[in-house]
């Protein structure tokens, strides 16, 4: 590998770390957010996502595909994970 290539690479790698290192934890969408948005957001953060929980809604509800599921909600906005949460 050329040197400036690598000085280059190693320069843009310490770049993001530094940049990452300063940003806050990540938290819970805001309420405008979607469905989709609001529940990975929300459990993501708390390491409480579960997809194989959200597959299982999905086949329940009729849809032939997860993406299919996944796609609806992220057209929904009902303003918090209790709402979007098929019950």
């Amino acid at each position: 590998m050329n040197t400036h290539i690598r000085r280059f690479a190693m320069l843009f790698v310490a770049t993001l770390v530094a940049l990452t290192m300063g940003l806050p934890a990540a938290q819970a969408a805001n309420h405008r957010a979607s469905c989709v948005g609001l529940i990975v957001s929300s459990e993501a953060s708390a390491g409480v996502l579960d997809v194989n929980v959200y597959k299982a809604i999905a086949k329940d509800l009729g849809y032939t595909t997860f993406g299919g599921f996944v796609a609806g909600g992220a057209q929904v906005h009902l303003g918090s994970v209790e709402a979007c949460v098929p019950q």
